[in-house]
């Protein structure tokens, strides 16, 4: 450890006198190179200026001699040149002026000699106007004069004036570019020789570094094989994945259960041990629980879990061959130091040896309630008996008692036949019988069932059908219908009203039935589907029923390849949906 410190700080030290020293030597690489760029520039504006002057006398020589061309002959081509020579002049003059502008010596000279280029192409066009109106004699009167010359000669002394200090000044520019080179190529020298240095600096430092970082990497190997061999152990299977669902690492366990290998399984979605149905189903619940959208892909596994939610959940995992086993799985936020989500982890138990034990106590309560059916036929008949005073007419107290046992009979009776009905259902031992059921028949033949028992209690139940048909066991629908129809009536206040309504969307039909009860909250949107679930202990004793019949529901409905949630506002009522896929003829049409 106390090596590793000595070590960081000789690090820290060099790091700094290393940047201290690059950045001293880097600023005056720079400076030296800004002022060499900038005294060539200065060189080559200079070039520049030298090169002008000389055009600009060129043009007014050109200009000159095709006047008097044209002075001689009074050929209109031997003006051509003229025109040329004005219009370059013009743009010769301007770019002059504009790279002067920044020298006021030089600024003012070319001022001056301005009035005197002005003067002389005044005489050129003078000369060709005396030729094209008053002749030759006219043009040659203006040659003589000796005023062109003398324009002519003064424009070239004043042009060799700056020339020759443009020259100068190059001589001068030249000297000081010369002198930036030497001190910039000892300025890059310096700057090589220290790299070097600290190249060989930053070596030795390597060296050490990776003799420690050797031993750092096989503790961190002896670390991760601890590691693997706790997770390959593990009797549960355990996938972890990065925060896009994606999968980094599976134990031993999950490549057994699933059929895969560990990199059969890295860099796939997880949701390729899942079933996508039930994925999408997860997802329409959460979406409906949480009160925001969840997709039914990964999303509806990792949800709750990201927004730090403890998930645990039945689902099932598939394997590679595409069978399947029911797992528990839990579901856990991965995070690091700065609480950003790495992933998640998720941990399944196999629950098949539950589901067996849970057959077999299915079976065991199906073979009870068989069994029971024969003596409660018995015990229901003899009390009948009793309480009509076929033996006799009973004592008031005993004929009370009588009336009792009957209606407990007759609850238990109820109880039995749901129970063996859910058992057959959920075990497919009911032989479903598809037919195409038209939707407004099957609402009306549910209804027709609660009316007597609705009617009793002041209750208005209002039909809203749709057209069209569905494919459908009539007697199982109209069953779950009753099921969610009962329970509207049961939880209603007398004199209230329930609706009844079908409504296709595309290729299916959502049928409702909303009441005015009491509501349900949201914790129990899910439960009351479950098997002896009922949202107050005391609705049993209070309102009657064995707890099965929404169970029944969904077993129907699911078997129908639908599904059945429920909607509620405490204290406003409850809407029970029941989604199911139209016949497929409807569905074409509504395609």
């Amino acid at each position: 450890m106390l090596m590793g410190g000595r070590i960081r700080l000789w690090i820290i030290a060099a790091s700094v006198a290393g940047l201290i020293a690059l950045a001293v030597v880097s600023w005056l690489s720079y400076r030296n190179t800004k002022e060499l760029i900038a005294a060539n520039g200065r060189l080559a504006q200079a070039h520049k200026l030298i090169e002008d002057l000389t055009a600009l006398h060129l043009l007014l020589d050109d200009a000159e001699s095709s006047c008097r061309g044209y002075a001689l002959s009074g050929k209109d081509d031997y003006l051509k040149p003229y025109d040329v020579a004005l219009t370059q002049l013009d743009i010769t003059t301007q770019v002059l002026g504009h790279d002067l502008a920044d020298d006021p010596n030089r600024s003012r000279q070319f001022q001056e000699l301005e009035p005197i280029i002005q003067a002389r192409l005044e005489l050129m066009k003078g000369l060709v106007d005396a030729r094209r109106k008053r002749g030759f004699e006219a043009a040659v009167r203006v040659v003589q004069s000796d005023r062109g010359k003398r324009l002519a000669d003064e424009i070239r002394r004043r042009i060799s004036a700056m020339q020759a200090e443009e020259r100068n000044d190059l001589l001068d520019r030249e000297r000081e570019s010369r002198e930036r080179a030497r001190s910039t190529i000892l300025v890059v020298g310096v700057t090589c020789l220290l790299g070097i240095a600290l190249l060989l600096a930053a070596s030795v430092v390597i060296y050490r570094l990776n003799r420690q970082s050797e031993k750092d990497h096989l503790a961190l190997q002896n670390a991760e094989r601890i590691q693997r061999t706790i997770l390959n152990s593990a009797a549960y299977s355990m996938i972890s994945t990065d925060p896009a669902g994606l999968i980094q690492l599976a134990n031993a366990a999950a490549e057994k259960w699933l059929g895969y290998t560990g990199a059969e399984l890295a860099g796939n979605t997880v949701t390729i041990v899942h079933d996508a149905r039930e994925l999408q189903s997860r997802g329409d619940q959460l979406t409906r629980a949480m009160g925001m959208p969840v997709p039914g892909d990964y999303q509806a596994l990792v949800t709750k879990a990201r927004y730090g939610v403890a998930d645990e959940f039945e689902c099932a995992y598939i394997r590679k061959d595409g069978t399947r086993f029911p797992v528990l799985l839990a579901v856990t936020a991965l995070r690091g130091g700065d609480n950003d989500l790495a992933g998640y982890l998720m941990i399944a138990a196999d629950l098949s040896d539950r589901h067996a034990m849970r057959k077999m106590k299915d079976e065991f309560v199906s073979v009870v309630s068989h069994e029971l059916r024969t003596p409660l036929t018995s015990i229901k008949g003899a009390l009948g008996l009793l309480a009509r005073g076929v033996t006799g007419a009973l004592p008031p107290k005993a004929d009370e008692m009588a009336q009792i046992a009957l209606t407990n009979a007759d609850r238990l009776s109820r109880l039995v036949d749901d129970i063996l009905d859910l058992q057959r259902i959920e075990s497919g031992r009911i032989a479903i019988d598809m037919r195409t059921c038209d939707i407004a028949d099957l609402m009306r033949q549910s209804v027709e069932s609660v009316h007597l028992v609705a009617e009793g209690e002041g209750i208005t139940i209002a039909i809203s059908p749709c057209q069209g048909s569905i494919r459908a066991d009539q007697e199982r629908m109209v069953q779950a219908f009753v099921n969610l129809l009962g329970n509207a009536v049961k939880f209603s206040r007398r004199g209230g009203r329930i609706e009844f309504a079908a409504e296709r969307t595309g290729s299916i039909v959502v049928f409702r039935v909303r009441d005015e009860g009491r509501g349900i909250p949201k914790d129990k949107l899910e439960t009351i589907f479950e098997r002896f679930e009922q949202v107050d202990a005391s609705d049993a004793r209070e309102k009657g029923g064995t707890g099965l019949g929404l169970a029944i529901c969904r077993s129907i409905v699911e078997q129908h390849g639908g599904r059945v949630w429920a909607e509620s506002e405490l204290g406003r009522g409850s809407t029970f949906c029941v989604q199911l896929p139209l016949a497929e003829a409807d569905a074409v049409t509504a395609s």
